[in-house]
């Protein structure tokens, strides 16, 4: 081996050792501990929710089902409207808690991390799977908010608050503000400072 080879043979030996060495094994231990937990963090908040839909929308469904046949069997007289007026209702709120079981699942699910494969590949990904998979979530219940709170108002609370269509639809549009808002909440706090962080991490565990 010629000098000059040798010297660019040693500069790479160098760079690489200098590469390997930008993290010791106790910064690269918090590097993952850190990522580690704030992963658990997200995954806490996502079981949380996803169980909370398991519980409370079969629930609400069962109300419904049961309140569809009250109208079935009882006369409008009684419960302020008719059974062919209140199948639609019924079925736009069974399709909304459908679908908020359906969201909650999927998003613990983009979190059940497959530790066979490569974590920081794996990671990136779920993290911007759950971000698009928030813009997908969103834009439904853009349409499924007022259509679930108009058929709950209409349903559940105009046979006693006796509302108008023009007010019903004002107040379905208010409380679809507020519910944006209360996700939009939510998200920011409980969910974009710890992924932020943890795409720092990856970040940093990638160089």
């Amino acid at each position: 081996m010629e000098l000059d080879e040798f010297k660019v043979y040693w500069q790479k030996i160098q760079e690489q050792e200098n590469e390997q060495q930008k993290h010791t094994p106790e910064t690269l231990k918090q590097l993952i501990m850190k990522t580690t937990n704030t992963l658990s963090e997200i995954q806490r908040k996502n079981i949380f929710w996803n169980n909370f839909a398991k519980a409370v929308c079969p629930a609400l469904i069962a109300i419904l089902l049961v309140e569809l046949g009250i109208n079935y069997f009882l006369p409008s007289s009684i419960t302020g409207h008719s059974f062919l007026q209140a199948v639609p209702w019924v079925i736009i709120m069974v399709v909304f808690a459908i679908i908020a079981m359906w969201a909650s699942n999927k998003n613990e699910q983009i979190f059940n991390i497959d530790t066979s494969k490569n974590l920081k590949e794996t990671l990136t990904r779920a993290i911007s799977d759950f971000k698009r998979f928030q813009i997908l979530s969103n834009t439904i219940y853009l349409f499924l908010f007022p259509a679930y709170y108009w058929a709950f108002i209409k349903l559940l609370l105009n046979p006693y608050l006796k509302l108008t269509d023009h007010t019903t639809l004002w107040t379905c549009i208010l409380l679809t503000i507020v519910s944006y808002i209360g996700n939009f909440w939510y998200y920011m706090a409980k969910f974009h400072k710890r992924l932020k962080s943890m795409e720092a991490n990856l970040k940093e565990l990638g160089e």
